[in-house]
């Protein structure tokens, strides 16, 4: 299926207004995936905002912190991974900068992460919805690698942790240019423009917005899967978080 879709600027107060936008504009799309950013943030994976130590490039400094990964991990693991995608996928879990950007196939996941904290200086959060067509997907994980891609393609990881289960979580991979060793914003990439929508939801709105998840059963607890998101839910739910009122 061939992508049409555009970026909004529709604003979302409430999850019964998310839900309907979902239903209107989503629902014709083979593929469709959020992501939830408390700040209109660039679409760029954590390895894009690095200053890196002495002389390293991007490319190097990645091949360097993955041999340490998979030189120092093995203790820690329950399983071990079978290839360069498992090893990406781990260390994106345990929040080691990636080329992966996350993103999720449920909406409300992506909705609760873009309001699970208070606003920063009353920053808007957004939500971005990726339609992505198969030609996009990642062909054949078991026999090709992530870094000789020749461009940003979409990635389903296998279910090798709770917290991955949980979410949802499919990641995009993104590619960086040979010419100048830098990545290019999944929002100004000329192959995805039209395969984007963005909703702003006001600072305002994330305290109702976190109890109406809450009661749908959307929270800490669910989405991170593990004993934190069960201790996050677990304060939260017996104390205010800053932009909260006392009932």
């Amino acid at each position: 299926m061939k992508n049409t879709t555009r970026e909004y600027a529709e604003v979302v107060k409430n999850l019964a207004g998310f839900l309907d936008f979902v239903q209107n504009h989503c629902t014709e799309f083979d593929d469709v995936l959020f992501r939830g950013q408390k700040e209109d943030w660039p679409l760029l994976p954590k390895l894009a905002r690095l200053r890196f130590r002495g002389e390293l490039a991007v490319r190097e400094a990645e091949a360097r912190m993955l041999t340490s990964l998979r030189t120092r991990a093995l203790p820690y693991l329950d399983t071990v991974p079978q290839n360069d995608w498992d090893w990406l996928t781990i260390a994106q879990h345990y929040g080691m900068a990636t080329r992966l950007l996350d993103w999720s196939t449920n909406p409300l996941a992506a909705l609760w992460f873009a309001v699970e904290q208070p606003a920063r200086k009353n920053q808007d959060a957004v939500i971005w919805v990726f339609t992505p067509s198969q030609d996009d997907h990642v062909a054949n994980p078991d026999s090709s690698s992530p870094f000789n891609s020749d461009r940003t393609r979409v990635f389903m990881p296998k279910h090798i942790n709770r917290r991955i289960v949980a979410q949802h979580g499919w990641f995009t991979v993104h590619y960086i240019r040979k010419t100048d060793s830098k990545f290019v914003p999944l929002e100004k990439n000329e192959r995805y423009t039209k395969s984007l929508m963005k909703l702003r939801i006001p600072a305002q709105s994330f305290p109702s917005i976190r109890t109406e998840l809450d009661r749908c059963g959307i929270n800490a607890a669910t989405l991170y899967g593990d004993l934190v998101g069960l201790c996050r839910d677990s304060e939260w739910q017996h104390s205010l978080l800053d932009d909260e009122d006392v009932d």
